[in-house]
Parts: structure tokens; C-alpha cells; sequence
């Protein structure tokens, strides 16, 4: 399996700025690295792998939000959607599901990000190890990771982004062992 290790290095060869940062407690998923290190969800990103038309798709949003699934499909211009098993991540990332890296992802998996991504000047990531984290400037998140950058997510009456979907869209989200 790849971990912070393999990010560093990675980020090092094509001399993109980060700090790798070690948790003052281990997580099991990318939505818990806001609460460990004390900051805003916003602050903080996790990567959702999907597949759109059975092609891999990760979805870089702001930790503890899921992405709108329409917004996913015209995104990648597909008819179906799916959250992708855990086994099929593992293999095709060589990440824990619940800690992919938006770094070293194969060049055949799509990576889409949240316009809302950018909002920060520096945000954590997961690196598929749970000990660390890699803080980086939000531009070179986006730009290391190669993705392309939309409107994701529906905006509350605040007009922040929200995870929250009706439950005509839940359902898209799934695993299919669970529908």
C-alpha cells in the first residue's frame, strides 16, 4: 500500500510545496483529519472514488461533504454512477478506501474537484497512511493532482457547500451490497 512516504516523494520530484504532518492520533478516514488537527472541515479535503459509466472516478471535496451525484455525472460525462467497492479501490489506488491520497492516482481514473477546494489557502489531505497528513497550498492540490476543477457540491442558504442530498440522490451513492 502507498503512504506518506510515497506522497513526499512524489511531491518532492515535481517540486510541489507540502509539509507532511503527523496526527496527534491515528484516523481511519479522511473526514476525521479536520477534528484531529483542530481546524475547519473546509480546511481539509478526502477524496470519494467512484465509478461513472464503470470508469474510476475520484472526487477531491471538502472532509465530511459527498458531492452532488448529478454535478458528478455531467462532470464526467456520463449516464451512471455507483460509489466504487472497497476492493476495487484498494486495487486500482493501492490506498486504504477511506485514506486515498488525491496524489499517485493512476492516469486512468478521472480526478474532479470542488470549486470550493480553492476557498482555502492551505489544506490537508489524506496520504493513505492514518498517522499523517500532507498540508499543501490549495493551488498546488489542484495542480498536483491533475483534476479538474467544477462545482461539486450543492451550496446551503449560506451559500457554502453541503453534503447534504435529498433522498432521491442518496440512493446513487451506495455501494451496491447496500441498496
Amino acid at each position: 500500500m502507498k503512504d506518506a512516504l510515497d506522497v513526499h516523494r512524489s511531491l518532492l520530484a515535481r517540486e510541489i510545496p507540502h509539509e507532511i504532518v503527523r496526527l496527534p492520533r491515528p484516523v481511519s478516514s479522511a473526514d476525521e483529519i479536520p477534528e484531529v488537527l483542530g481546524l475547519a472541515p473546509q480546511r481539509c479535503v478526502a477524496v470519494r472514488m467512484y465509478l461513472a459509466d464503470d470508469r474510476p472516478v475520484a472526487v477531491i471535496v471538502r472532509a465530511g461533504t459527498i458531492p452532488h451525484p448529478g454535478a458528478v455525472l455531467a462532470a464526467a460525462r456520463s449516464r451512471s454512477l455507483r460509489t466504487a467497492p472497497a476492493e476495487v479501490v484498494n486495487e486500482l489506488t493501492d490506498f486504504a478506501v477511506a485514506l486515498v491520497s488525491p496524489f499517485l492516482l493512476p492516469d486512468s481514473v478521472l480526478v474532479l474537484a470542488d470549486a470550493c477546494i480553492g476557498h482555502s489557502e492551505v489544506v490537508y489531505a489524506p496520504t493513505g497512511d492514518g498517522g499523517t497528513a500532507v498540508g499543501i497550498p490549495s493551488r498546488w492540490l489542484l495542480s498536483g493532482s491533475h483534476a479538474a476543477v467544477t462545482e461539486l457540491c450543492l451550496p446551503d442558504a449560506s451559500g457554502t457547500a453541503t453534503g447534504d442530498l435529498d433522498e432521491e440522490f442518496a440512493h446513487v451513492l451506495q455501494p451496491r451490497q447496500q441498496r
